[in-house]
């Protein structure tokens, strides 16, 4: 019996560590997942296309009609070439540049937004890689302990030092940390398949960085102006000025000029010009359009005001989220990481000398190993916490 207590009680010292030892495999950090996730994606090589597209259009901005060619008998005696080209008030193509010129601005804002949820999204996963493979190693270091528990408790049971109760406890301890670990596993791989997507890297071959505590943001309400979904949100309010501004230049009166001999054959060079001033005698469609620009740039101004109340409740939840765990990681690591490996050691000691039994060392360890699980928990929940105010305030 007392053999069959030093062999695992020796495991059980050395599962105590729970960390597994890293192969010389490749390391992923996420640092290098986020930029291979940012050149692969389809929404990242989209929004790239649609900043092209704007400036492209800057060439079509000043879209001036096209010249109308004609050629006809204005005298019914011969016929002859005219040529007639309308322009709008000068200041309508200025405005109209300048506006896709916030369009541009507009499309490279909502880039920087699909980057930062990408960001987010990675940070996430590779995090809950992270914590998953540390469930994992903390369940596989119990793993290795009870089941050797299992065996010496079954060996204990057929010389008959110890009843069925007693023996049972002890094979369905060991088999629910064994379904534990396939559980861990199963996490760990679901996720790397995840994260195999978006960086189109696989994992096989690469270990990622181990889960530690990340540093805590300095926390200024004052920063959701730097989220992108807000900035993004303000140049929208640019574009529906500039639009304003258009709709107001295009009730300027617009001018005609042109080449066409409507006399005879003889008549002067001078006398085959026309010119012509178009006027914008319709005033209610002129105003009606600048009325509906400019309640456009009502809703964009509130849509401003709805995200940043919205971003500004999100970062609040996700600061008191931070400080909840962040006392919860504190209490585990400075209290009961050390009390629970107390208890692990004293557990030891009172089952080497004789003084519990199965049950009771077994009741006991697993308190101690549920402390240690509960801090992976507190110890994720920060790390989740400090990644949201990062991408809240477009620090990520």
């Amino acid at each position: 019996m007392k053999h069959y207590r030093q062999t695992f009680l020796l495991i059980l010292g050395l599962a105590m560590q729970f960390s597994l030892p890293v192969t010389g495999q490749g390391r992923l950090t996420v640092e290098e997942a986020v930029n291979l996730a940012l050149q692969k994606h389809p929404a990242v090589k989209a929004s790239a296309l649609a900043v092209r597209r704007n400036e492209q259009l800057l060439g079509a901005a000043r879209n001036i009609p096209n010249p109308d060619l004609t050629f006809d008998s204005p005298s019914g005696v011969f016929y002859t070439v005219g040529v007639q080209q309308t322009f709008r008030f000068p200041t309508v193509y200025g405005r109209q540049y300048q506006q896709q010129q916030q369009q541009v601005a507009l499309a490279q804002k909502e880039q920087a937004v699909t980057a930062n949820d990408l960001r987010y999204r990675i940070h996430t996963i590779y995090a809950g890689i992270q914590s998953a493979e540390a469930y994992q190693r903390q369940w596989l270091a119990q793993d290795s302990v009870y089941a050797q528990i299992s065996r010496a408790a079954q060996r204990s049971f057929d010389v008959g030092t110890i009843d069925k109760l007693a023996l049972l406890y002890a094979q369905t301890q060991a088999a629910e940390v064994k379904n534990q670990v396939r559980a861990a596993a199963f996490q760990v791989s679901a996720q790397k398949k995840q994260l195999e997507l978006l960086t189109g890297l696989s994992l096989s071959s690469s270990v990622l960085t181990p889960l530690v505590k990340l540093p805590s943001p300095a926390v200024d309400t004052f920063l959701i102006v730097q989220n992108p979904a807000v900035q993004a949100a303000q140049q929208w309010e640019a574009v529906t000025q500039k639009a304003i501004e258009v709709e107001r230049a295009n009730a300027l009166p617009g001018f005609m000029v042109g080449y066409y001999n409507q006399g005879t054959r003889e008549a002067s060079l001078g006398l085959r010009w026309r010119a012509g001033i178009s006027l914008p005698l319709w005033a209610g469609q002129y105003k009606s359009r600048i009325n509906a620009a400019q309640t456009e740039q009502q809703m964009a101004r509130q849509y401003t005001e709805v995200r940043k109340q919205t971003i500004s409740l999100d970062l609040q939840k996700a600061q008191d989220d931070l400080l909840a765990a962040a006392n919860s990681v504190t209490f585990y690591e400075t209290v009961a990481l050390d009390q629970a490996d107390a208890i692990i050691s004293t557990a030891r000691r009172f089952f080497e000398s004789g003084q519990t039994d199965y049950t009771n060392f077994l009741r006991t360890t697993n308190d101690a190993y549920a402390i240690k699980l509960r801090y992976l928990d507190a110890l994720q929940n920060y790390n989740q916490a400090v990644i949201a105010i990062h991408y809240l305030t477009g620090t990520l």
